[in-house]
């Protein structure tokens, strides 16, 4: 039996349980019950379902795409529970989904081939599966040191005087949670995103989502100010197990000279990590200039979509394929993001 969780009074019923399935299975945050969460908060209703097999360990949650199409919100790692479980168990499971939403179309965008339950997921009759770009990641055994001069070696005498021109006019710093909304909305208002659309504030309540998985402790904020503590920049991480992932930053604009972006990953972020048993640092998106700098590894990611209509599949893969192509090109003429949207 499947059970759906379409409200966050029905979520918090299940807190322990999903709890329980994340301290045995968990491998990215967005496993987590605070996760899930700040999805309910963040979307309107009836647009996010939570759905738990309890007696095969399952768990998975779908947010609404189109009229036919639902996305699991889960990406990366799409199925906390049983990593044992077999395809056909997974196509029950699905098959339910389908037609609790009725919907013909699951989306499972981005997955990691490394997530533990992805040889049955691949394998289920019917899903379909196409490449999507790598997430950059940084190996966990560097020392400060080494990321720096490696950081160094492919930025030259830049990286140096970057350094020093933050460090003479910004500083890093914890805040409370409680300044957690004013932080970000501050510095998204005035990022370089918010002149095309693409800041936390106008996509998709980003903000709500962001904020609350900070202010409820799932991910940590690090924090660039000018000496008058005025918020020039703020990276947000989450820590699962011994992997990192950087999940956002961003930066005002009025403070762009001293490079507070570039400081914030290239130096904060091995402050802040220090000696650890970390295995790696996901730096969580397709490569570009800045994770360039920083990358020893890529971890390969895929899309897969389990649809009884072969045209919305299609539908879905032209766009994404088109969009990493896009990104790519971008990444090969050494061009920062900004360049996707400044046309």
């Amino acid at each position: 039996m499947v059970t759906v969780l379409k409200t966050l009074d029905g979520l918090k019923e299940k807190q322990s349980f999903i709890n329980s399935l994340f301290d045995v299975y968990g491998e990215i945050y967005l496993q987590h019950y605070l996760s899930f969460e700040a999805i309910f908060l963040s979307k309107p209703k009836d647009d996010f379902c939570v759905f738990i097999d309890q007696k095969n360990n399952l768990l998975s949650a779908f947010e609404k795409k189109s009229d036919g199409v639902w996305q699991c919100s889960i990406s990366g790692c799409p199925i906390l529970g049983n990593n044992q479980v077999d395809h056909s168990t997974l196509k029950t499971f699905f098959d339910t989904i389908r037609n609790k939403l009725e919907t013909h179309s699951l989306y499972f965008p981005l997955i990691y081939r490394k997530c533990r339950i992805f040889n049955p997921l691949k394998n289920v009759s019917g899903m379909q599966l196409w490449p999507r770009l790598p997430s950059p990641i940084i190996s966990g055994d560097l020392s400060e040191a080494s990321i720096w001069n490696r950081v160094v070696e492919r930025y030259g005498g830049r990286a140096y005087r970057q350094k020093k021109k933050f460090e003479e006019n910004l500083f890093v710093k914890s805040v409370n949670r409680a300044d957690v909304e004013n932080i970000i909305g501050k510095i998204e208002s005035n990022s370089w995103k918010k002149r095309y659309g693409q800041d936390m504030l106008s996509r998709d309540n980003q903000f709500i989502y962001y904020t609350n998985i900070v202010k409820t402790g799932l991910a940590d904020m690090s924090v660039a100010f000018d000496h008058s503590n005025c918020p020039a920049a703020f990276r947000i991480d989450a820590h699962v197990g011994r992997t990192l992932f950087v999940i956002k930053w961003s930066y005002d604009e009025n403070f762009k000279q001293y490079s507070p972006g570039f400081y914030l990953l290239t130096v904060d972020l091995f402050k802040k990590c220090g000696p650890s048993d970390l295995g790696y640092i996901d730096l969580y998106g397709s490569p570009d200039m800045m994770k360039n700098l920083l990358e020893t590894d890529r971890l390969e990611r895929v899309d897969l979509c389990y649809s009884s209509n072969q045209g919305y599949v299609d539908i879905i893969r032209t766009e994404r394929t088109n969009y990493d192509a896009k990104i790519f090109n971008n990444y090969q003429n050494q061009q920062s993001i900004k360049k996707l949207f400044n046309h």
